[in-house]
């Protein structure tokens, strides 16, 4: 089993490249298609003042020059790439939708995380959020912050036996088969509710092997630690490259709601996380 198309969104901002150079490499491993879209709507100053003829005409030659760019690298890492330009989206609700659409026809999509010191309104703050809970598809999220050359390699798994912890698993078995180590921790499993068996994670980590995937069964009581942060620092310890995750929220009438951990894994992400709903 492995990922035979994979999706990754690029815009013009500073994090774009590192992102799209992280693709290449992941579609180059499990020799997959790589779909590079690239969507963003007009700053906000710009939206006040420019037409829309001349904000489609700039958001061309924006795209133009990222494809460019993106097609150099591609060729230069021997990956097939197939470019797709979004029709211009007038807003970022609309910027989500275009990924919404592509994504759930990918076995995988890759997207940043949001950067709050990027307000100029070109891109929603929620589009990783929003793609992990309406897409239906495993979501590869890297931080804006830090330098990913490595990734699959070390993978931590965050594990308590709920559905969406049981996709997430699934979802990432193409990107641990190389893996050197693969942890798989259990946060509090006896806390109600959790269905582990007598060795906490021992299950999943026997599930694992019969893929051919060395899996490591640990477990990790927080107490009064906040389970978010205890994970990206578990992870930073050992040096992980990939956190594998299961998301959690639900959408009472309009407002998408995330759950605690998640939240705070997507704010706080130091390590790129897949996650999955």
């Amino acid at each position: 089993m492995s990922l035979r198309d994979i999706l990754v969104h690029v815009d013009d901002g500073p994090h774009s490249e590192k992102r799209f150079q992280l693709a290449l490499r992941l579609a180059r491993r499990q020799n997959a298609e790589l779909f590079a879209l690239f969507s963003q709507t007009a700053p906000r100053g710009l939206s006040l003042t420019t037409r829309t003829k001349e904000k489609k005409k700039r958001y061309k030659k924006i795209a133009q020059a990222v494809e460019q760019r993106c097609q150099d690298l591609a060729d230069k890492a021997l990956v097939n790439l197939d470019w797709k330009t979004a029709r211009y989206p007038r807003s970022d609700e609309m910027v989500t939708r275009q990924l919404l659409h592509y994504t759930q026809h990918m076995d995988l999509a890759i997207v940043g995380q949001h950067d709050p010191d990027r307000s100029d309104g070109t891109l929603p703050h929620d589009l990783a959020e929003r793609l992990v809970l309406e897409s239906g598809r495993p979501i590869l999220v890297i931080p804006y912050a830090g330098e990913f050359k490595a990734l699959c390699r070390r993978v931590m798994v965050a594990w308590n036996t709920g559905r969406e912890s049981v996709r997430a698993v699934n979802d990432a078995i193409p990107l641990m088969r190389d893996a050197k180590k693969v942890h798989i921790l259990a946060i509090d499993p006896r806390k109600k509710g959790k269905r582990h068996g007598a060795i906490p994670s021992a299950d999943i980590a026997d599930h694992l092997k019969r893929h051919g995937i060395k899996a490591h069964a640990d477990y990790l009581n927080t107490r009064e630690l906040d389970p978010g942060n205890t994970l990206l620092s578990m992870a930073a310890d050992e040096s992980a490259d990939l956190l594998v995750m299961g998301a959690y929220g639900h959408h009472p009438l309009t407002e998408w709601m995330l759950g605690g951990v998640t939240r705070d894994i997507l704010r706080h992400m130091t390590v790129p996380v897949l996650m999955s709903h």
